[in-house]
């Protein structure tokens, strides 16, 4: 998806691209390790991403969730589990404020979104 949107940023003269990473990118998790370690080479991926285009005023960023609050995880998970679960509404509103403006000197971040 980078490949394909980063000429037409670059013929704009820039743009912001956010990726979708997850907690256990950085923190060890049972049973999740090909999940755990794509995360991970995502977040590597961000940090070479934003050396590489933000010369062309790309920025580059994502976000991490724990986990989300889904009726999908919700009728996978017990309810333990998701009390700390963060609603779709907030991620989008992270990558809605990494995108935008207010965050024009952020590149190069991965930001927890873990819950309360």
């Amino acid at each position: 998806m980078t490949q394909a949107v980063v000429p037409h940023m670059r013929a704009r003269g820039g743009g912001a691209i956010v990726h979708v990473s997850a907690r256990p990118a950085t923190e060890p998790t049972a049973g999740m390790t090909a999940y755990s370690l794509t995360k991970a080479a995502l977040n590597n991926l961000v940090g070479v991403l934003d050396v590489e285009l933000r010369p062309l005023g790309i920025r580059v960023n994502a976000v991490a969730p724990q986990l989300i609050a889904t009726p999908k995880n919700a009728a996978m998970l017990p309810p333990e589990a998701l009390a700390h679960a963060v609603a779709s509404d907030a991620i989008a509103e992270v990558i809605a404020f990494l995108a935008g403006d207010a965050a024009a000197p952020v590149s190069g971040a991965v930001l927890p979104a873990y819950g309360a």
